[in-house]
Protein backbone atom coordinates (compact mmCIF):
# COMPACT_ATOMS: atom_id res chain seq x y z
CA UNK A 1 0.00 0.00 0.00
CA UNK A 2 1.33 3.46 -0.90
CA UNK A 3 2.07 5.60 2.13
CA UNK A 4 0.53 9.05 2.47
CA UNK A 5 2.96 11.91 1.91
CA UNK A 6 4.30 13.35 5.19
CA UNK A 7 3.37 16.96 5.94
CA UNK A 8 6.17 19.54 5.80
CA UNK A 9 8.09 20.13 9.03
CA UNK A 10 6.05 22.25 11.36
CA UNK A 11 2.92 21.96 9.24
CA UNK A 12 0.31 24.70 9.07
CA UNK A 13 1.52 26.47 12.20
CA UNK A 14 5.01 26.93 10.77
CA UNK A 15 3.52 28.24 7.53
CA UNK A 16 1.40 30.68 9.51
CA UNK A 17 4.44 31.91 11.45
CA UNK A 18 6.39 32.44 8.23
CA UNK A 19 3.48 34.29 6.63
CA UNK A 20 3.11 36.52 9.68
CA UNK A 21 6.83 37.28 9.71
CA UNK A 22 6.79 38.21 6.00
CA UNK A 23 3.76 40.46 6.55
CA UNK A 24 5.44 42.24 9.45
CA UNK A 25 8.70 42.75 7.55
CA UNK A 26 6.84 44.07 4.51
CA UNK A 27 4.56 46.34 6.54
CA UNK A 28 7.51 47.71 8.50
CA UNK A 29 9.30 48.70 5.29
CA UNK A 30 6.17 50.15 3.68
CA UNK A 31 5.13 52.07 6.77
CA UNK A 32 8.57 53.66 6.95
CA UNK A 33 8.57 54.71 3.28
CA UNK A 34 4.88 55.37 2.57
CA UNK A 35 3.19 55.77 5.95
CA UNK A 36 0.64 53.77 7.90
CA UNK A 37 -2.15 54.41 5.38
CA UNK A 38 -0.67 52.15 2.70
CA UNK A 39 -2.99 49.66 1.02
CA UNK A 40 -3.53 46.41 2.91
CA UNK A 41 -3.81 44.57 -0.41
CA UNK A 42 -0.43 45.97 -1.52
CA UNK A 43 1.18 44.82 1.74
CA UNK A 44 -0.21 41.33 1.17
CA UNK A 45 0.91 41.30 -2.47
CA UNK A 46 4.48 42.33 -1.67
CA UNK A 47 4.61 39.80 1.18
CA UNK A 48 3.56 37.07 -1.24
CA UNK A 49 0.31 36.16 0.52
CA UNK A 50 -3.36 36.69 -0.17
CA UNK A 51 -5.41 39.47 1.44
CA UNK A 52 -7.36 36.86 3.41
CA UNK A 53 -4.12 35.73 5.08
CA UNK A 54 -3.31 39.31 6.06
CA UNK A 55 -6.75 39.86 7.57
CA UNK A 56 -6.60 36.53 9.37
CA UNK A 57 -3.44 37.62 11.17
CA UNK A 58 -4.40 41.29 11.54
CA UNK A 59 -8.17 41.87 11.36
CA UNK A 60 -7.82 45.65 11.78
CA UNK A 61 -5.24 48.11 10.53
CA UNK A 62 -4.61 49.06 14.17
CA UNK A 63 -3.59 45.45 14.92
CA UNK A 64 -0.92 45.53 12.23
CA UNK A 65 0.34 48.95 13.28
CA UNK A 66 0.64 47.83 16.91
CA UNK A 67 2.50 44.68 15.89
CA UNK A 68 4.95 46.66 13.75
CA UNK A 69 5.67 49.63 16.01
CA UNK A 70 4.96 48.22 19.47
CA UNK A 71 8.46 46.81 19.78
CA UNK A 72 9.98 50.18 18.90
CA UNK A 73 7.93 51.96 21.55
CA UNK A 74 8.88 49.27 24.03
CA UNK A 75 12.55 50.03 23.34
CA UNK A 76 11.97 53.65 24.39
CA UNK A 77 10.17 52.43 27.49
CA UNK A 78 13.13 50.23 28.42
CA UNK A 79 15.51 53.13 27.84
CA UNK A 80 14.01 54.95 30.84
CA UNK A 81 15.35 52.23 33.16
CA UNK A 82 18.75 52.25 31.48
CA UNK A 83 18.96 56.01 31.99
CA UNK A 84 18.86 55.52 35.76
CA UNK A 85 22.62 55.16 35.40
CA UNK A 86 22.89 58.70 34.00
CA UNK A 87 24.05 60.87 36.93
CA UNK A 88 22.42 64.05 35.58
CA UNK A 89 18.60 63.72 35.68
CA UNK A 90 18.19 66.55 33.16
CA UNK A 91 20.52 64.83 30.69
CA UNK A 92 18.58 61.59 31.16
CA UNK A 93 15.29 63.37 30.43
CA UNK A 94 16.80 65.08 27.38
CA UNK A 95 18.06 61.76 25.98
CA UNK A 96 14.74 60.05 26.57
CA UNK A 97 12.67 62.74 24.85
CA UNK A 98 15.02 62.78 21.85
CA UNK A 99 14.80 58.97 21.64
CA UNK A 100 11.00 59.07 21.74
CA UNK A 101 10.87 61.55 18.85
CA UNK A 102 13.35 59.45 16.86
CA UNK A 103 11.35 56.25 17.35
CA UNK A 104 8.05 57.88 16.37
CA UNK A 105 9.69 59.24 13.22
CA UNK A 106 10.63 55.73 12.09
CA UNK A 107 7.08 55.25 10.83
CA UNK A 108 5.34 57.97 8.86
CA UNK A 109 1.96 58.77 10.32
CA UNK A 110 2.66 57.06 13.64
CA UNK A 111 2.19 60.31 15.55
CA UNK A 112 -1.52 60.37 14.72
CA UNK A 113 -1.89 56.73 15.72
CA UNK A 114 -0.27 57.38 19.11
CA UNK A 115 -2.52 60.35 19.82
CA UNK A 116 -5.55 58.25 18.86
CA UNK A 117 -4.40 55.37 21.08
CA UNK A 118 -4.07 57.75 24.02
CA UNK A 119 -7.77 58.57 23.64
CA UNK A 120 -9.01 55.02 22.91
CA UNK A 121 -8.12 52.62 25.77
CA UNK A 122 -9.05 49.47 23.80
CA UNK A 123 -6.70 50.32 20.93
CA UNK A 124 -4.09 47.56 20.42
CA UNK A 125 -1.44 50.28 20.54
CA UNK A 126 -2.74 51.66 23.85
CA UNK A 127 -0.73 49.33 26.17
CA UNK A 128 2.52 50.36 24.46
CA UNK A 129 1.58 54.04 24.77
CA UNK A 130 0.63 53.60 28.42
CA UNK A 131 4.01 52.00 29.11
CA UNK A 132 5.73 54.91 27.35
CA UNK A 133 3.80 57.36 29.54
CA UNK A 134 4.96 55.50 32.64
CA UNK A 135 8.54 55.64 31.37
CA UNK A 136 8.22 59.36 30.75
CA UNK A 137 7.06 59.72 34.32
CA UNK A 138 10.17 57.92 35.59
CA UNK A 139 12.65 60.26 33.90
CA UNK A 140 10.54 63.39 34.36
CA UNK A 141 9.88 63.00 38.09
CA UNK A 142 13.55 62.27 38.73
CA UNK A 143 14.51 65.52 36.98
CA UNK A 144 11.77 67.49 38.75
CA UNK A 145 12.81 66.23 42.19
CA UNK A 146 16.36 67.33 41.43
CA UNK A 147 15.09 70.77 40.46
CA UNK A 148 16.23 70.21 36.86
CA UNK A 149 12.84 70.26 35.10
CA UNK A 150 9.85 72.60 35.19
CA UNK A 151 7.57 71.43 38.03
CA UNK A 152 4.34 71.87 36.06
CA UNK A 153 5.34 69.71 33.09
CA UNK A 154 3.44 66.40 32.88
CA UNK A 155 4.13 63.10 31.15
CA UNK A 156 1.18 63.78 28.87
CA UNK A 157 2.83 67.06 27.85
CA UNK A 158 6.05 65.26 26.94
CA UNK A 159 4.42 62.57 24.80
CA UNK A 160 2.17 65.04 23.00
CA UNK A 161 5.05 67.42 22.29
CA UNK A 162 7.14 64.53 20.95
CA UNK A 163 4.34 63.34 18.68
CA UNK A 164 3.76 66.91 17.48
CA UNK A 165 7.42 67.24 16.47
CA UNK A 166 7.29 63.86 14.69
CA UNK A 167 4.06 64.88 12.92
CA UNK A 168 5.69 68.11 11.73
CA UNK A 169 8.74 66.24 10.44
CA UNK A 170 6.46 64.09 8.26
CA UNK A 171 5.18 67.11 6.35
CA UNK A 172 8.27 67.91 4.27
CA UNK A 173 12.03 67.53 4.01
CA UNK A 174 12.45 71.09 5.26
CA UNK A 175 10.36 70.31 8.35
CA UNK A 176 12.30 67.09 8.92
CA UNK A 177 15.58 69.02 8.82
CA UNK A 178 14.32 71.21 11.67
CA UNK A 179 13.58 68.27 13.98
CA UNK A 180 16.66 68.67 16.20
CA UNK A 181 16.00 72.39 16.56
CA UNK A 182 12.40 71.76 17.61
CA UNK A 183 13.48 69.11 20.11
CA UNK A 184 16.01 71.59 21.49
CA UNK A 185 13.32 74.25 21.91
CA UNK A 186 11.07 71.80 23.76
CA UNK A 187 13.93 70.81 26.03
CA UNK A 188 14.69 74.48 26.69
CA UNK A 189 11.12 74.95 27.86
CA UNK A 190 11.19 71.87 30.09
CA UNK A 191 14.74 71.95 31.42
CA UNK A 192 16.11 75.42 30.76
CA UNK A 193 19.22 76.61 28.93
CA UNK A 194 21.37 73.63 29.94
CA UNK A 195 21.20 70.06 28.53
CA UNK A 196 19.08 71.09 25.54
CA UNK A 197 21.11 69.48 22.76
CA UNK A 198 19.16 66.37 21.70
CA UNK A 199 21.23 63.21 21.78
CA UNK A 200 20.90 60.88 18.80
CA UNK A 201 19.83 57.36 19.84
Amino acid sequence: MEQAESPPPGGARADARRSRARLLDTARAMFASDGVDVSFNEIARRAGVGPATLYRHFPRREDLIAAVVGTSLDEVTALASALDAEPDPAAALSQWIAALVAHIRRVRGLSEEILRALEVPDSPLAPHCAAALDAAGTVLVRAQRAGRAHPEVTTDDIVKLATAIAWTSDRSDIAAAATDRLVGLVLYGIIGPGDTQPAHP
